[in-house]
Parts: structure tokens; C-alpha cells; sequence
């Protein structure tokens, strides 16, 4: 193994750098004749929502712009995360982790491609960003950010993030009815329940009394036929609506109760159709036909909420 000049790197740490190399090398190998594209991802990382359409919709506006020669789309500034090529162009890089894997990292030599294909040597390099950047486009805001603290190598710690990775909370909106609402519950920075219930924003509950509620009296009689309430989301998997919270209905007057005769009714008139018995955080049902209700209220009962543990909910529809 020959002494590194230029890093001054261990042994152990390059053999894992050229194991790297090797690596990538032959998972590109192997992708190059099957797709079109190829994108390079880790198993420690945390992505935008939607980040498969975003990336599909920037590559097309990419192809079509006539200026650019692109070889390379930047998903993430990080290291080689996020990295998107053509399979056509694999075979270039693929030459290159291999020729200089003694030398230096992946995450380095592939940016010695573009050196190549854009720039005269001869000139200043300022005189070479235009080239560069119609060869290896930049998509910004990044659409992953690492998370991962240990490395491969024994004894890494990595801390690498990008620090203007902002992470979008998803939200579904649904065309829900008009309602009047109200809550004993309090909210982290304006992300309301009204917000979330008329599709504008998520719900994220920071507050509370212990024994919760969030009602929903419509306007105008409501037939319920399903709901879909789903909490938690990947930067907070952990705030998540409790176990035993509760989904009520009140029944609309003069509407044959016969059907609702086996659901728990309150004190004051709701009826439980639905409970939180595991911690998915979800609440999902298309109710059959036969159980359809006419009803002027609906009900979240939250009997648990503690402080030391936020709720986030990012989707609310009643259809």
C-alpha cells in the first residue's frame, strides 16, 4: 500500500476510501445497461417528500434546455449523495474511481470528469465556471440531508449536513366541508388545526390540558362516508396522536339510530367509531354503505397529551 502525500491518511482509512471506489464502481457497472438513469443514494439519509416527481420534473426541464450538456444533476451538495447521471455516461466515471482509487476519494475524483470535459487548462478557472455549470447542474433547495453519525470506517463519526436542507412536512389537502372549529389544545409556531383542516398547513400540538379535544361542528348536515387522519412524519416519527385517542360523531336529529346501537356512546351524546389501539399514529376508514351517518359534529379526543410529547398531524380529510 503506498504512503498518501496528500492527506496524510492511515492505511486502514485508504483501503476503506478505495473500497468506496471499488464499490460504486461496480454498482455502476451493473446499472449502466439497465435505465436511464442512475442515482446515487445511502441507507443513513432523510429525503423530501415527493423528492422522485421533483427530481423527474427538474431532469425533463433540464433535457429540454438547449444550453446544457449536462453529465451530472446535484440532488445534495454532500459528498457523492444525491448524485444523478445519464447510465450512458457511467462508463467515464466508473474508469476514473478505478484509475485513481489509490489516490483519493470518489466524492473527489468524480469532479476531475468535469474538469476535463468543461475547462481549458490553459485558461483561468473563473473562465471555466460557465462550462462547468451547463456540464454538473446544481438543483437547489437540496432534496436530501444526511443523518448518519457512524461510519463505515471503525471509529468515524460523521457530522456532515447541509445546513440549508430544509425539510418539508408533507400535507395532502382535502376538500374537507365547512366547519366551525375549536380545541383546548395549543400550537407550536401558527401550524394550527384550522390551517390543517382547510389544507394550508400541518397541525403541530404542542400544548395541552391532559384531556383534549378537536371538534368539528359543520355548517350544514354532513353524510360521513370515511375519514383519513394520519400524524407523525419522518424529521418527528415520534409525534404521533396516543394510543386511546378517540374519533366521535354526533348524529344529526331525527335520523334512524338503529345502526349507531352497538357504537359506545358519551355523556354527551357522541358516538365512538373509531379508537387509536396501536402507535401507527393513523386513522383510516371507508365505511361501508350500510353505516353511513348523517351527522353535525365530529370529535378528536385526545385523553393523554402530555408536553414531552408534541403531536405533528399532516393529514385530515372527511369525505
Amino acid at each position: 500500500m503506498k504512503r498518501d502525500y496528500v492527506f496524510n491518511d492511515s492505511i486502514q482509512r485508504i483501503k476503506w476510501r478505495r473500497k468506496q471506489n471499488y464499490d460504486v464502481s461496480y454498482l455502476m457497472n451493473y446499472a449502466k445497461d439497465r435505465g436511464v438513469y442512475y442515482l446515487q443514494l445511502e441507507d443513513d439519509i432523510l429525503s423530501q417528500y415527493n423528492f422522485v416527481s421533483e427530481i423527474f420534473k427538474f431532469v425533463q426541464k433540464s433535457n429540454n434546455d438547449l444550453e446544457s450538456r449536462w453529465k451530472m444533476i446535484e440532488f445534495s451538495p454532500l459528498g457523492f449523495i444525491g448524485k444523478l447521471f445519464r447510465t450512458k455516461d457511467l462508463p467515464i466515471f466508473i474508469s476514473m474511481f478505478l484509475w485513481f482509487s489509490e489516490y483519493k476519494p470518489l466524492d473527489l475524483i468524480h469532479n476531475y470528469v468535469f474538469d476535463i470535459i468543461a475547462c481549458d487548462p490553459s485558461k483561468n478557472i473563473k473562465l471555466c465556471k460557465p462550462n462547468l455549470m451547463k456540464v454538473k447542474i446544481e438543483y437547489k433547495p437540496s432534496l436530501f440531508q444526511h443523518i448518519g453519525l457512524k461510519s463505515s470506517l471503525k471509529g468515524k463519526i460523521q457530522k456532515l449536513k447541509d445546513k440549508k436542507f430544509v425539510h418539508k412536512i408533507p400535507i395532502k389537502k382535502h376538500l374537507n366541508p365547512d366547519a366551525t372549529l375549536s380545541t383546548s389544545l395549543k400550537f407550536y409556531q401558527g401550524h394550527t388545526f384550522n390551517k390543517l383542516y382547510f389544507g394550508i398547513d400541518y397541525c403541530w400540538i404542542n400544548e395541552g390540558t391532559g384531556n383534549d379535544n378537536i371538534i368539528i361542528n359543520f355548517k350544514e348536515k354532513f353524510l360521513l362516508k370515511g375519514y383519513i387522519i394520519k400524524s407523525g412524519a419522518s424529521l418527528h416519527p415520534e409525534d404521533k396522536i396516543p394510543i386511546n385517542s378517540t374519533l366521535e360523531i354526533k348524529l344529526f336529529e331525527n335520523q334512524n339510530k338503529s345502526k349507531s346501537k352497538n357504537l359506545y356512546q358519551t355523556e354527551d351524546e357522541y358516538l365512538q367509531i373509531d379508537r387509536m389501539e396501536s402507535d401507527s399514529g393513523e386513522m383510516i376508514k371507508n365505511l361501508n354503505q350500510s353505516f353511513w351517518y348523517d351527522i353535525k359534529s365530529l370529535r378528536l379526543k385526545i385523553p393523554n397529551f402530555t408536553a414531552n410529547k408534541w403531536i405533528l398531524i399532516y393529514e385530515f380529510g372527511v369525505f
